[in-house]
C-alpha cells in the first residue's frame, strides 16, 4: 500500500478491503484500520488512477463488513464524496461510497462476512 508502483499500492488496498470482508472482527486492528481510513480521508483524490478507485472500495468494505467503524467508514465516504477515476473507454463507474454503505445499511447486512475473496 505504501508502493511507488500503481499495480502494487493498488493490490494492496484490494487485498485490506478483501481481508476485512472475510476476517473476524476479533481479528481485525481497529487502530491500524482507523489509519487506513484517515489516510484515504487525506489522500484520496491526489492518489494514482486505480489506487482512488481501490481506496473507495476500501471504504465500502470497512463500512460493510467492519461494525467496530461503521460510524466512522460512512463519515469518510461522505467527506471524499465521488471519486475520479479514468476508465478509458468503459461504462464502469465509480460507486459513490456513502450510497453503497447506506444500501448495505438498509439490507442489514453490514457486518456479514464473505466465505471466500475473488481477486
Amino acid at each position: 500500500m505504501a508502493s511507488d508502483e500503481e499495480r502494487i499500492e493498488d493490490t494492496g488496498w484490494s487485498c485490506y478491503a478483501n481481508y476485512l470482508s472475510l476476517t473476524p472482527n476479533e481479528e481485525i486492528n481497529e487502530t491500524e484500520v482507523l489509519t487506513l481510513l484517515e489516510n484515504v480521508e487525506k489522500n484520496i483524490h491526489e492518489a494514482k488512477n486505480s489506487v482512488k478507485y481501490t481506496m473507495n472500495q476500501f471504504v465500502i468494505c470497512t463500512g460493510s463488513y467492519y461494525p467496530p467503524l461503521l460510524e466512522k467508514a460512512i463519515s469518510v465516504a461522505k467527506n471524499i464524496g465521488q471519486v475520479h477515476v479514468d476508465m478509458g473507454d468503459t461504462s464502469c463507474k465509480v460507486p459513490l461510497a456513502s450510497d453503497y454503505i447506506e444500501k448495505v445499511i438498509e439490507k442489514d447486512r453490514v457486518g456479514k462476512k464473505r466465505k471466500r475473496a475473488i481477486c
